[in-house]
């Protein structure tokens, strides 16, 4: 493995497609290329000839010229050396060549099609014993498994395969249900509540849940606070007490209407007291729950969860879980449709090659995707982002129906609320686009077309090109930077930015998730907003937290949304659909609306 990166390393100093030409070059030169010795250079070079990796010729005398000949393509050594590890068995190895070439696009196809099948389902057999596997690639990774960190759609869904909460919220019936909780009593003026846990739930790591554990967890994010993403959802707890090891008394400041669905939220999910205590700088990365799958592995290429066969409820029919973290590049060159078994695709730009029409073995789900994409204006700096002639011209210079039309994909529809079905414009007409407007709202404050600093992710970079691109014909100038997943759930890099688009994945519980958007302590909505304005909207929502009727809550909150809309703090822009893609030897395919296969209920039949 070291000769290889050292390989790398010296193929990699040399211009593209120079195999078999020979390359005139010194020693001396040699030694600065590869960060060593004239000596050693010497050893490493008479190596790589007995691989038959390449040919050298030195030159007579000291100083003079030798001809070094490259045998072999660094893709073709990455793609045999990783072939061998995977084979056997070493696969964050293999993970790790990958990564080190850097540039997938280079991959020859045929490591790329051998790559891709190990990817999907198979039977793993280990100990005399067959497990069903499922493996499949993610070209972004994990930032944290800590429920109290719940940020990213990905990290949330794999939380809820690891941790349970005391009730679950059921979408449509609209009432909570047990889980952790077998029963619970409330109080007839709304302020307390008891809940009675089941006997027996285990954690991970073998010891028995108590009272102690909801205590310390709800306990745990009241305290983080702003720190913790949903510290809000605590903020209506008075009190606490353990009444004994199976049950738990809880005392509200006012009444909450939406305080089981609080309770069923992943952010308070219930985390074993001494683990997460003694633990808290890893316990983000190595969790214990009492879910359904127990994390096994997560490094920086591999995520590994097996079945808990201790899990009180029903055990996944999936015995193992793999998740392999991928070089980003390698996303536009791979799989195909027939090397995954599952495939979700939740990219802005393109569409997998279609399974359906070329195999009656293979299904596709396409369907929209609860959230929309936002465009945010940083209120609490100053700048021109600042003003409402501002933020009114760039949403004029949006013309969301071409946007669709130009860059494709999954960009579904123009969005002016947070959900699809809930949209309040309903033709293209109603979408408003005024260059020449713009212009003059721009000249009327007086923008000078100082830049503009737009943060955004890597995966929204094609929309935050176009977007900027309309902006300069109004002549605002914006600049685009491409921050990290975990930088952008810092307040601080979040108060850096003028802009910011993103994608915002929303749940079934609409209240719940408009009343977190608005209240999310790293929500880029109220990270943005002025601090009047941030203001009023808390006491807002302490009004509409003790409305008993669903629908009466849901207008308030649009009535709310519907000011925020007239002052341009926020813009809707798209909403997206999501593909799957599966075959059908996989059954109990179900897409959460997270947009992620629910891995406890998949299981397969046979291949015959």
């Amino acid at each position: 493995m070291q000769l290889l990166s050292h390989f790398l390393e010296l193929r990699a100093s040399f211009a593209h497609d120079i195999e078999h030409e020979p390359q005139p070059i010194t020693l001396e030169e040699l030694s600065e290329r590869m960060y060593c010795t004239t000596r050693n250079v010497k050893i490493l070079l008479k190596k790589m000839m007995e691989q038959d990796w390449i040919s050298w010729k030195p030159g007579r005398g000291r100083g003079n010229v030798s001809e070094l000949t490259f045998l072999v393509s660094a893709e073709d050594m990455v793609s045999q050396q990783a072939m061998e590890l995977a084979a056997q068995g070493d696969y964050r190895g293999t993970i790790e060549l990958i990564h080190q070439l850097g540039r997938g696009e280079s991959l020859q196809d045929s490591f790329v099609d051998w790559l891709f099948s190990y990817f999907g389902y198979r039977a793993v057999v280990q100990a005399e014993c067959s497990r069903d596997t499922l493996r499949f690639p993610v070209y972004k990774w994990l930032v944290s498994l800590d429920p109290a960190f719940s940020f990213f759609a990905f990290d949330t869904h794999l939380m809820n395969q690891i941790f349970d909460t005391l009730v679950l919220y059921n979408p449509g019936t609209m009432v909570a249900e047990p889980h952790l909780a077998h029963y619970w009593e409330k109080s007839e003026d709304g302020l307390h509540y008891t809940f009675y846990l089941r006997k027996g739930v285990l954690f991970h790591h073998g010891r028995e849940m108590t009272a102690n554990d909801v205590y310390y967890s709800l306990s745990r994010v009241k305290e983080l606070g702003a720190k913790a993403c949903q510290g809000w959802m605590t903020e209506s707890i008075e009190n606490m007490r353990v009444l004994n090891r199976s049950a738990i008394a809880i005392e509200l400041k006012q009444p909450n209407e939406l305080f089981l669905q609080q309770l069923a939220h992943t952010s308070l999910a219930i985390v074993p007291e001494e683990i997460c205590r003694d633990n808290e700088n890893i316990f983000g990365r190595m969790p214990i729950g009492t879910g359904p799958f127990k994390l096994e592995r997560n490094d920086d290429y591999i995520c590994k969860l097996r079945a808990f066969d201790g899990y009180f409820g029903v055990r996944p029919h999936l015995d193992q879980l793999e998740i392999w973290l991928l070089p980003h590049e390698l996303s536009e060159v791979g799989p195909s449709w027939d090397m995954v078994q599952v495939l979700c695709d939740h990219t802005n730009s393109r569409k997998p090659a279609g399974a359906v029409g070329k195999d009656a073995e293979w299904h596709q789900i396409e369907q929209s995707i609860l959230g929309c994409s936002l465009l945010t204006f940083n209120e609490g700096k100053m700048g021109p982002q600042r003003h409402l002639n501002f933020r009114k011209a760039i949403d004029l210079v949006i013309d969301r129906e071409r946007m669709i039309e130009q860059l494709g994909g999954f960009r579904e529809a123009p969005a002016s609320s947070f959900l699809p079905t809930m949209n309040l414009k309903r033709t293209s007409a109603e979408y408003r686009t005024d260059v020449e407007e713009a212009k003059r709202l721009l000249e009327e404050m007086g923008y000078n077309g100082e830049p503009i600093q737009m943060y955004i992710y890597s995966n929204n970079s094609e929309d935050a090109q176009w977007i900027g691109a309309q902006c300069a014909k109004a002549g605002i100038r914006i600049e685009l930077t491409t921050r990290g997943m975990g930088e952008m759930m810092q307040l601080n890099t979040i108060h850096e930015a003028d802009l910011i688009f993103y994608h915002i994945c929303l749940e079934s519980e609409y209240d719940l998730h408009i009343i977190q958007t608005l209240k999310q302590c790293n929500s880029y909505v109220r990270a943005h907003l002025s601090p009047e304005r941030m203001g009023w909207i808390d006491a807002e929502i302490d009004r509409i937290l003790t409305i008993a009727s669903r629908d009466e809550r849901i207008k308030r909150l649009h009535e709310v949304v519907e000011v925020l809309q007239e002052e341009k703090t926020f813009l809707f822009v798209l909403h997206r659909s999501q593909q799957t893609t599966y075959h059908d030897s996989i059954k109990g395919v179900c897409i959460n609306d997270l947009g992620w296969v629910d891995f406890r209920k998949i299981w397969f039949t046979p291949s015959t």
